[in-house]
């Protein structure tokens, strides 16, 4: 019995009808009626092919190993498809910083500050110099009386009024230094918060498992790379809504990776035909695939 004879008899056996099938493998209904008639002329590749045949035996309950066998003795690997060309992240990254307004210093307590400073000085001078000049009066006018006594006024107000100075000069060095420190421990706690987060909100099981990730603090790009390591991967990336409508294709092991830009999505899907060679980030960050099945898909919700 042919390939398409088994799966098709395996589907109709289950009670299954090609939308259903269409349904749960999101593969297009006119590549599985051409994979049940043996029509493989219609494919969009062997490699495809032979991902597509693999996906619908695991689900109507068939060995893939069983049908693909055959398959695998009329062919050589899979052709590789012409990749998009994407900004590297390098470039990316560069011409965000170059676009990025120059922090501001802050400049305007230091300046306060140093004011501050200046008038308690003068003030003290001030104060020194009406006690000077108040204790000299008073000197002049007790010589009449006695030149043996003679109060130094000098030396007993004026070291007071330099201390009153220094404390409040140090006062207000601490209040400066106080406020700068705030002022750093509030930029780092809005930094802190607006680091992006990327945790796992349901974990896939089952034949055809999806994992849900959620990305918080995104920003506003958003980058989601694709890249294949010990083997071929076939991948598709959707909207959500659709299925492959971002980017369809096959990236070859050790390649360069693609990146897609995927800002304005909400929701962004992944589809692969071969998760052991399936390598994924969004915004610098791993999407890992939780169990150990070939075809798997993974769903990230994106918030900004």
């Amino acid at each position: 019995m042919d390939i398409g004879a088994k799966l098709r008899e395996a589907r109709e056996s289950k009670g299954m009808t090609l939308e259903d099938v269409q349904q749960r493998t999101k593969i297009q209904k006119r590549y599985l009626k051409a994979i049940e008639e043996n029509n493989h002329s219609v494919m969009p590749g062997d490699f495809y092919t032979r991902a597509f045949i693999k996906e619908y035996a695991q689900t109507v309950g068939v060995n893939p190993d069983d049908v693909l066998e055959p398959k695998q003795q009329e062919t050589a690997a899979a052709p590789v498809q012409e990749e998009r060309e994407a900004p590297s992240r390098q470039e990316r990254s560069q011409a965000r910083e170059n676009d990025r307004p120059p922090r501001r210093e802050r400049k305007g307590i230091p300046y306060l500050s140093s004011i501050i400073i200046g008038l308690l000085v003068i003030a003290a001078i001030v104060v020194v110099v009406l006690v000077y000049a108040g204790g000299s009066n008073e000197t002049n006018e007790n010589n009449t009386a006695s030149e043996t006594q003679q109060p130094n006024e000098d030396q007993v107000v004026q070291p007071n009024d330099e201390q009153t100075a220094e404390e409040e000069a140090d006062e207000s060095a601490d209040t400066e230094e106080q406020t700068d420190q705030a002022a750093e421990e509030q930029q780092q706690k809005e930094e802190e918060a607006a680091e992006p987060k990327l945790s796992v909100a349901e974990e896939g099981t089952a034949s055809n498992p999806v994992t849900t990730y959620t990305l918080e603090n995104a920003g506003e790009e958003v980058t989601l790379t694709l890249a294949a390591e010990g083997g071929d991967a076939w991948l598709q990336v959707g909207d959500g809504s659709s299925a492959g409508n971002v980017y369809t294709g096959t990236i070859a092991a050790g390649s360069e990776p693609v990146e897609q830009d995927v800002s304005d999505l909400e929701t962004v899907t992944v589809r692969t035909g071969y998760s052991k060679a399936t390598k994924l980030q969004i915004n610098g960050q791993a999407l890992d695939f939780p169990i150990d099945n070939d075809v798997q898909t993974i769903v990230v919700n994106i918030q900004k």
